[in-house]
C-alpha cells in the first residue's frame, strides 16, 4: 500500500504546482519582451523631455522604475514587483525627435489595460505632444 500511496503523493504535488492560478505579469524579465504586447508613439521632442514629462505627470504604481542609460540616451520605464513584470516603456531619440515603445504583459486584463490608458497612456501621449 505504501508504494502505492507515495507515487500517488509526489504526482498529486507536480500537478497541483503546475496548476497555478492565472496571474498577469511575467517573471522572466529577458522574456517579458519577447511576449509582450508592443506598440510606439512617434514624439517630435526629446526623449529625455518626454519621459520627465511622464514620470511627472503620470499616476504610477508603486514599485514603478526609471532607469537610464547615459551613454545610448535611452530612458526605460518598468512596472516590476513580486517577480513579475508588468510594463515597460522606452524612450529612445530618433533624428526627428523621439520613439516611445510601450511593452504591456499579455496576461494583464482588460481593467489593467483601461487603468494603464487612463493612468499612464493618455499622460505619456499628451507629454509626447509640443504643447505638454
Amino acid at each position: 500500500m505504501k508504494h502505492v500511496i507515495l507515487p500517488s503523493l509526489i504526482l498529486a504535488i507536480a500537478l497541483t504546482g503546475c496548476a497555478t492560478p492565472d496571474r498577469a505579469g511575467v517573471r522572466n524579465p529577458e522574456f517579458f519582451r519577447k511576449v509582450a504586447t508592443q506598440t510606439s508613439l512617434e514624439s517630435p521632442l526629446a526623449a529625455k523631455v518626454v519621459a520627465a514629462c511622464f514620470e511627472e505627470k503620470a499616476d504610477l504604481l508603486p514599485m514603478s522604475k526609471f532607469t537610464r542609460d547615459e551613454a545610448s540616451g535611452r530612458t526605460t520605464y518598468r512596472l516590476r514587483g513580486f517577480g513579475f513584470t508588468f510594463e515597460e516603456i522606452d524612450f529612445e531619440d530618433t533624428v526627428s525627435g523621439s520613439r516611445m515603445t510601450i511593452f504591456i504583459a499579455p496576461n494583464v486584463d482588460s481593467k489593467w489595460r483601461k487603468d494603464f490608458e487612463r493612468d499612464r497612456g493618455n499622460p505619456l501621449k499628451a507629454c509626447a505632444t509640443i504643447e505638454n
